[in-house]
């Protein structure tokens, strides 16, 4: 594949991952290795309701983050198998972020993706994920016949 090929976008009813998430964000880019979401946080996902801050829990913040590279890779049978992560500042009701993902290794079984979170310039959240992509569905066990 040569390298306009890899600039052209792609359609978001070409995405083969995780195509059933809302609660995520949203897919504002999508190329091959790259993809951008936006994150805009709803009220269920206040984690302690104050009258003087109404901050996030982690977890929505850690799956658009992993939405966003997973979206990347954009390979099926791929499972994310580690990531390390840095909440750099919490997030509040009211904030967006913008998740910036791009595969640092994506032509191997064993795909890495850096993914940094934005609130407008300032960067709260940084991150590789590690993502194994299999030939077939893994994990297909077969309950009823143990």
């Amino acid at each position: 594949m040569d390298e306009q090929e890899d600039q052209l976008p792609l359609e978001n009813d070409t995405l083969n991952v995780c195509t059933k998430l809302h609660t995520c964000g949203e897919i504002v880019l999508l190329t091959r290795g790259v993809a951008n979401v936006q994150f805009v946080p709803e009220e269920y996902m206040v984690m302690d309701k104050e009258a003087h801050n109404s901050l996030i829990h982690a977890g929505y913040i850690f799956n658009a983050a992993s939405y966003a590279a997973m979206a990347a890779i954009n390979k099926r049978h791929s499972i994310m198998i580690a990531a390390d992560v840095k909440f750099l500042s919490p997030i509040e009701l009211g904030h967006e972020v913008l998740f910036k993902a791009v595969a640092t290794q994506m032509d191997t079984k064993k795909c890495e993706v850096k993914v940094e979170g934005f609130l407008l310039d300032i960067k709260i959240f940084d991150s590789l994920f590690h993502i194994a992509v299999f030939d077939k569905a893994p994990f297909s066990i077969a309950l009823d016949k143990l």
